[in-house]
């Protein structure tokens, strides 16, 4: 890696997500990738993994398989995601749609400089659980408070299914060939 993009990833690194004002997309730039043998995908919130390092596996996968990427910040401390996490497991249709169109990627959510520095490009996580929504390239697409996607109490599974869908990068178009 050059010094001068060591040099921006520093300095993006360093800089504090407080200043994301609410409503307006932020300018992030992407996280670089790193090359990887092989994709190990984190569904779990871990607080001694790496998360800047999933995140460029993550991005490394995603420029790939053509998907975007959905970080997920929580942690086994939130009741609520808990409860996403079952939504996951009692409904499997949507477990595939996700794994199907996204690399997720489970980021804990804590203190600690590691963590910090890593969420740091990102708008600021205004509840857990939260989406951020990822181009294959790191580049910032969305963030989503997932308080938005419940209903009655519970996340809804068609919220949910119109969240990955709306999301998702567009399937490509069939080309008929003349031939």
């Amino acid at each position: 890696m050059t010094s001068h993009i060591k040099a921006v990833l520093f300095v993006l690194m360093a800089s504090p997500s407080c200043l994301a004002q609410p409503g307006r997309p932020a300018a992030v730039t992407p996280i670089s990738a790193s090359p990887a043998a092989s994709y190990t995908p984190v569904h779990q919130f871990d607080p001694t993994r790496d998360p800047a390092e999933d995140i460029r596996a993550a991005i490394a996968e995603a420029q790939r398989t053509r998907k975007r990427i959905i970080l997920y910040v929580g942690g086994p401390w939130c009741p609520f995601c808990h409860q996403m996490d079952e939504l996951f497991q009692k409904n499997p249709q949507l477990t595939a749609l996700r794994d199907s169109r996204f690399i997720p990627v489970a980021v804990h959510y804590g203190t600690g400089s590691i963590r910090d520095q890593a969420l740091a490009p990102y708008p600021h996580v205004l509840g857990i659980p939260h989406f951020f929504v990822l181009e294959s390239d790191g580049t910032l697409l969305h963030s989503q408070h997932v308080v938005d996607l419940r209903e009655d109490g519970a996340y809804s599974p068609s919220k949910l299914t119109a969240f990955f869908t709306q999301w998702a990068r567009p399937e490509p178009v069939a080309i008929n060939d003349p031939k």
